[in-house]
């Protein structure tokens, strides 16, 4: 990398110095980068004023000076000048060349805590059992299931959101100007004002449209293309509409939609899980974001078994109950967990 001293003629004095940091932490100047350096410092009085407000506002970092990523950096800019400092009382002026150096690196560390920062999403998180609504700063509401994490970054031109695991409910504000994504997985769920619900349950994303539209894409890389959405008589179409849920599983390019109940759909918001052919194994993982008493199925076969039932969340007995009650399977208490097996093991 060559730089010379008609670096202040940059927009930007800061871009200049947190440059020339990047350049010194790479190892010692050379010759004729050593003479730039040193005519660039000496050019301007301004230079060595950016130096000391770039200190000052390194102090006022300090809530964040505790995140790893500050730390890293900011113990790369010490390095770099313990090692400046080792010539610290050299001819020609060379005592001071190590306050340029830690200034650079401080400014380079500053810039790039601020882009750090800058760029890290809001996390909204549910513990096992919890429920939460969360009104974001534009005015959308985020219902969050228990057991649930969702990231959220809200950006001049879109806001983005991710799906880390659970389920949860997005009531979107209208803003046409800025998409509202919801990415699960390498699928994205794409509205400007609606309200869907997305889950994630068994290495499935599951999508509930109940007003507006959305567009359900597929990440490939920095691409994306649409879903195909097969409903029940094979056509296809781009848009779900409101009553269709959405199920896709992770690896597929094609989704299918049914018709749902509405209603049913959101009976988790009140405190309740209501399952109508729903496969165990489904029910059982659902049923664990309410309990730290965890059920598990001890093969294959036994998750395969479809549920009919309507249960409060976190009631766990009663829900072995009534699966007991209506399937063929066995119970079994194993350690602090309840193992549900096929009645035939």
């Amino acid at each position: 990398m060559s730089l010379s001293a008609d670096t202040t003629d940059r927009p930007s004095r800061l871009e200049a110095a947190s440059t020339w940091c990047m350049r010194l932490s790479e190892g010692a100047l050379s010759a004729d980068e050593q003479r730039a350096f040193d005519a660039w410092l000496d050019d301007d009085p301004d230079n060595l004023e950016a130096f000391d407000r770039s200190v000052r506002v390194w102090q006022r970092f300090g809530a964040a000076a505790t995140a790893p990523e500050f730390i890293e950096v900011r113990e790369r800019a010490l390095a770099t000048f313990r090692k400046r400092n080792q010539a610290r009382w050299t001819p020609n002026g060379g005592r001071w060349r190590p306050i340029w150096a830690i200034a650079a690196c401080l400014l380079v560390a500053i810039l790039s805590g601020a882009l750090w920062l800058q760029a890290q999403p809001d996390i909204y998180r549910t513990a096992v059992g919890e429920r939460r609504v969360v009104v974001l700063a534009d005015g959308s509401r985020i219902s969050l299931d228990a057991a649930t994490r969702v990231d959220v970054r809200l950006e001049d031109d879109r806001r983005e959101l991710v799906l880390r695991q659970g389920r949860a409910k997005f009531d979107v504000a209208k803003d046409p100007l800025r998409p509202f994504s919801v990415t699960a997985g390498d699928k994205v769920v794409v509205a400007t004002g609606t309200s869907f619900s997305v889950e994630l349950l068994r290495r499935r994303m599951h999508v509930v449209l109940y007003e507006g539209q959305v567009a359900v894409l597929e990440r490939k890389g920095d691409r994306t293309t649409p879903v195909a959405l097969r409903n029940a008589t094979g056509a296809a179409d781009r848009l779900l509409k409101p009553g269709g849920e959405l199920v896709s599983t992770l690896a597929q390019s094609t989704a299918s939609v049914l018709p749902t109940d509405v209603a049913r759909s959101l009976s988790w918001e009140a405190g309740q899980l209501t399952f109508i052919d729903e496969p165990l194994a489904s029910a059982v993982e659902r049923v664990n974001r309410y309990s730290a008493r965890r059920i598990e199925l001890a093969d294959p076969e036994v998750g395969k078994l479809e549920l009919n039932g309507v249960f409060n969340t976190g009631d766990v007995d009663a829900f072995v109950v009534g699966v007991r009650e209506t399937l063929p399977i066995r119970v079994a208490q194993r350690g602090d967990a309840i193992s549900i097996s096929t009645s035939a093991h």
